[in-house]
């Protein structure tokens, strides 16, 4: 299963100062030139204002909209471009898009997608199967682009063909049923452009071609904008967007409470800050589909020890975490670590109860459980290990994430009361990264891996396919610990496609991390989602949790938002 590397970089979209105020800012985006993006294309738009999302940081953009490039811009992954099914967190469902269903051989090594008729590229070229083996083609010979499928492509896949037009077979070197959300939701391109392409990997795409409801139409490098363009195979009631880059948190947030964004993510305290400005059209909601965990090095003593980490989980108080860094609007984790909205029906209930003692702050229970573990009292209460020397432990964070800074507070306050030193130190992003993927830290806080099952959370967590040697990088299993169980129960869940048998199995792989305990669960963390009703209506919340409102940069799920978004009269 591909993970992204920028997986912790969607945060670097939330943090930092702004360099401009919001004035002087709307002020720059003024003569914007149209472009020759679409290749011709006619755009659907009237005269009804654009969307405005808060998708794009940084002090200039690149004119980059290659889908399978890291620096390509927000608006190629989610507007121009669209996968063959795409995975609803909020509901569960694989939602058809591009394709309208699939099935799976007996043996479960056959994959097979009917594809939606009547799908146009931009520039009007009709969307076949051919384009879909193209793009499948074009990810195993070019190793350096970036997809959901890239994994699947080079590890499982064996074959790509068309049996017809509408049609497209994957065959695969073995059953791994898990595959079907990353070749699902893998973003196509028209053969019949990208064929001219001398590198693939450097192409910088700068006039995209793409199926989806919206095309380039203006770009600078403060702001580009797309249209909704003739011809997309289902309405569309926006007449576009306007994707503007801001410097930082507190530009965005201005943006926000001014009204000139209607689609942005984070707002620190948003009752106070957003929603008290204007009731009637400020809004946010923040479902939570995944858990952020304390990950301590396993490679390294004390931290090899499930005893131990089991010990330094039981001094912690979420409570006190999810008040402060986000302002009470989340849940602490269970035992589990699986967000209760994430996996309707794959938590174990009676698990999650019977070991619940593990995320409860208890003190005299975690000095109990150090001194069982031979973490000795020392001098002024200070715990040794039992090497005898000082159990004293750096705690990296990056900074300016100020949930994490927050966070990581409370757990040296906690650890300190049970005679366990923990120092914070706050790095840069990119030496956070460095750090933390090559296993060169004591303890960091981090999100757990998500995906359409929980088979890609245990498997970062506990699979030896994940875990690397310190030194060499891993962006999933950077705690580096690997359990053969684990990977016995995952091999049986990568065969079957009958959802009540991985449920099963799934089971399995909740009792064994109860007992490893590979990370610490802290608690849920909110998608974050804010969002303006002035201008345009139909958002997903609370009361119609349709997709999720968040505009992620993994998952293509803004393209189940715009066709329900319509312009205020």
């Amino acid at each position: 299963m591909v993970v992204d590397p920028r997986r912790f970089g969607r945060r670097t979209l939330l943090r930092g100062a702004g360099a401009l105020g919001a004035a002087a800012f709307t002020a720059s985006l003024t003569g914007c030139t149209e472009t020759g993006a679409g290749q011709g294309a006619k755009s659907g738009a009237g005269t009804a204002p654009l969307l405005t999302v808060a998708s794009e940081q940084g002090s200039t953009l690149a004119r980059n909209f290659n889908p399978f490039a890291a620096s390509s811009r927000w608006a190629a992954r989610f507007c121009v471009y669209e996968p063959l099914m795409i995975f609803n967190h909020v509901t569960g469902a694989l939602e058809p898009w591009l394709a309208t269903g699939f099935t799976w051989s007996q043996e479960n090594t056959v994959l097979t997608m009917k594809l939606r008729d009547k799908v146009t590229w931009s520039d009007g070229r009709p969307f076949t199967a051919e384009d879909v083996t193209f793009t499948f083609d074009l990810l195993k010979r070019h190793k350096g682009l970036i997809g959901y499928a890239t994994g699947a492509v080079a590890n499982y896949v064996e074959a790509v063909r068309a049996p017809d037009a509408g049609t497209v077979e994957f065959t695969f070197k073995k059953a791994y049923t898990p595959a079907l959300h990353d070749i699902a939701q893998q973003l196509l391109v028209p053969r019949h452009i990208w064929s001219a392409v001398a590198d693939p990997v450097t192409h910088t795409n700068p006039d995209p071609v793409g199926t989806g409801p919206f095309t380039l139409t203006a770009f600078r490098p403060q702001m580009y904008e797309l249209r909704r363009r003739d011809g997309y195979w289902q309405p569309i009631a926006i007449p576009g967007l306007r994707v503007p880059t801001y410097a930082g948190n507190d530009q965005i947030n201005s943006a926000l409470v001014s009204g000139q964004v209607d689609w942005g993510g984070l707002v620190p305290d948003p009752d106070r800050t957003f929603v008290a400005k204007d009731r009637r059209n400020n809004h946010y909601w923040w479902p939570r589909i995944s858990d952020i965990f304390l990950f301590v090095n396993t490679t390294k003593a004390p931290f090899d020890d499930p005893a131990v980490r089991k010990a330094l989980s039981m001094a912690l108080d979420r409570r006190k975490m999810v008040d402060i860094a986000v302002w009470g609007k989340s849940e602490p984790a269970n035992a589990v670590g699986i967000a209760r909205d994430a996996y309707p029906g794959w938590i174990d209930e009676s698990l999650t109860s019977a070991h619940a003692g593990l995320v409860t702050r208890d003190v005299a229970a975690a000095n109990a459980a150090l001194d069982t573990a031979g973490l000795a009292r020392g001098a002024g209460g200070r715990r040794t290990g039992k090497d005898g020397e000082p159990a004293s432990f750096d705690l990296v964070v990056p900074s300016g994430w100020t949930d994490f800074v927050a966070v990581a507070q409370i757990v040296t306050q906690n650890l300190a009361e049970v005679g366990v030193t923990v120092k914070l130190r706050t790095i840069g992003f990119d030496q956070w990264t460095s750090a933390v993927y090559n296993g060169r830290f004591d303890i960091t806080l981090g999100p757990g891996e998500r995906g359409a099952s929980p088979f890609g959370y245990f498997r970062a967590m506990m699979s030896s396919f994940t875990r690397r040697p310190v030194g060499e990088t891993s962006n999933l299993n950077f705690h580096r610990l690997a359990v053969p169980e684990a990977d016995e129960l995952l091999e049986r869940f990568a065969t079957v496609s009958d959802a009540a048998e991985q449920r099963k199995i799934g089971r399995g792989l909740q009792k064994l991390f109860v007992e490893v305990f590979p990370a610490v669960p802290l608690y849920e963390q909110p998608e974050w989602g804010a969002y303006s009703s002035r201008r345009f209506t139909g958002w997903p919340d609370a009361g119609a949790p349709y997709a999720p409102l968040r505009n992620s940069p993994r998952f293509p799920t803004p393209l189940l938002v715009y066709p329900k978004l319509k312009p205020v009269a």
